[in-house]
């Protein structure tokens, strides 16, 4: 009984969502990530990043005229040099492909300007990285990186057509697999447009 009654309560929840959805929204979204490592100073390593650029695509599900969930589904490529500090050697190059899918509440403050905030998840679709073994050369690894966990708030403009651009803040909870004494942070300029 107890079973019967899961199955129909998780058949339901998501029939009665989409039955009070006022609106739901697709489209293209672009966006940069500038990351950096918090707590490097505990480190024995340094870290050079280059920006990130993402593409994928935005869904705004709105249940009223204030609150929208606005999940995204994007592709990411990162890159991360680590040096070990005092010494100029690139020890690690990270230069995974993520999936990347942040779930954001999005609150409307009037018209046009919204915060965002909510969990985002990233997953290393590469599975490759390289590793310096100092003047003898490099071999390559087929680890994978660890999957993200990241909290994300930010700004969203939105003009009359339905073209936006937000700023958003990113803090990582999780610890990058090439040093875990550091958790990255970024700050994500994005664009996009709903359709």
């Amino acid at each position: 009984m107890k079973l019967k009654i899961l199955i129909l309560s998780i058949l339901l929840f998501p029939t009665l969502l989409i039955a009070q959805t006022k609106k739901f929204e697709v489209g293209p979204v672009i966006a940069v990530e500038f990351p950096f490592a918090n707590n490097a100073e505990n480190s024995d390593f340094k870290f050079d990043y280059t920006p990130r650029p993402s593409v994928g695509a935005a869904f705004k599900i709105a249940f009223s005229e204030k609150f929208a969930l606005q999940p995204e589904f994007t592709f990411q490529l990162r890159e991360v040099r680590v040096f070990r500090k005092g010494n100029q050697n690139q020890s690690f190059r990270n230069s995974p492909i993520y999936i990347v899918i942040p779930v954001y509440a999005n609150y409307a403050i009037n018209d046009n300007f919204s915060l965002l905030m909510g969990p985002r998840l990233g997953v290393d679709l590469s599975f490759s990285a390289s590793y310096s073994t100092g003047s003898n050369g490099t071999s390559s690894s087929t680890t994978g990186e660890s999957p993200e966990f990241a909290g994300v708030f930010g700004f969203q403009y939105t003009t009359p057509i339905n073209l936006f651009v937000n700023v958003k803040g990113v803090y990582a909870f999780t610890n990058p697999d090439y040093d875990d004494s550091i958790n990255e942070g970024a700050i994500m300029l994005g664009a996009g447009w709903f359709f």
